[in-house]
């Protein structure tokens, strides 16, 4: 008995590195070379309490994407154009109002776009700093998958350990993936604290992920990233939906 638990305790690392390696091939077929057009709508609120700042802002935006072998197109309609010039005069002539729709613009990037059209690279560099802790079957909306649980250990800037000493005690990571070892969904969440001289505060940080199959490409249809902050007097929390919707 006790020889048979050794032997399942030693191939088990194995498994999940083997795992880990189909996904990992699995996303090198994807090349993200279809053409695709679709609508990407980002969801995007802020709330500050404290001694320094009092206020909260809620916004969305709605921008037309194609992405082809020429590159990658984003249309601004004049409507929400105008509607974030507005708010800018507004907020000119009185700066307690908020810019939640110019805000909610200046969050959408061609890189965030291009990631959520061909998700792929970027899971392959998350699993880059990957370590498996444990696999497990399960069932994702109905669907037989198999649940990978990560460490993750990110890089962090010299500023982050040097100026502001930032630690995570937890960074997580669980991914979904289906029978053809293509990621069904995740979510990472990170724990920990960041300090300036005497100061310190917590943090907590989240992430999650639901994906798609289209022909070559690993569609991000959703992600919401979420954090909560407090310290020095403040307190802090904030959150961003990102749906994308193919013509």
């Amino acid at each position: 008995m006790k020889t048979s638990l050794l032997i399942a305790l030693l191939l088990c690392p194995s498994l999940r590195a083997d795992t880990t390696a189909d996904i990992r091939t699995a996303l090198a077929s994807l090349r993200g070379a279809a053409p695709i057009h679709a609508t990407f709508e980002l969801q995007r609120s802020r709330k500050a309490q404290g001694r320094f700042a009092n206020n909260e802002s809620n916004g969305s935006a709605t921008v037309d994407v194609v992405a082809d072998p020429t590159g990658l197109r984003i249309t601004f309609s004049q409507p929400l154009l105008e509607r974030a010039t507005t708010e800018a005069v507004e907020h000119q002539g009185d700066p307690k109002k908020s810019t939640p729709v110019r805000s909610t613009l200046a969050e959408i990037d061609a890189t965030t776009l291009s990631d959520d059209l061909d998700y792929a690279r970027a899971m392959l560099r998350l699993l880059a700093i990957a370590k498996p802790i444990s696999e497990s079957k399960t069932v994702w909306q109905g669907h037989p998958a198999h649940l990978l649980v990560m460490k993750l250990n990110p890089k962090l800037n010299p500023e982050a350990t040097t100026v502001f000493h930032v630690n995570f005690s937890d960074d997580t990571l669980r991914l979904w993936v289906g029978a053809d070892n293509i990621p069904l969904a995740a979510e990472r969440i990170q724990r920990g604290t960041a300090g300036f001289l005497f100061l310190k505060g917590e943090m907590k940080n989240r992430q999650s992920w639901v994906f798609s199959r289209y022909a070559d490409r690993l569609l991000v249809t959703r992600y919401e990233s979420s954090f909560a902050g407090s310290g020095f007097g403040q307190r802090g929390e904030g959150k961003n939906v990102q749906i994308v919707a193919v013509h």
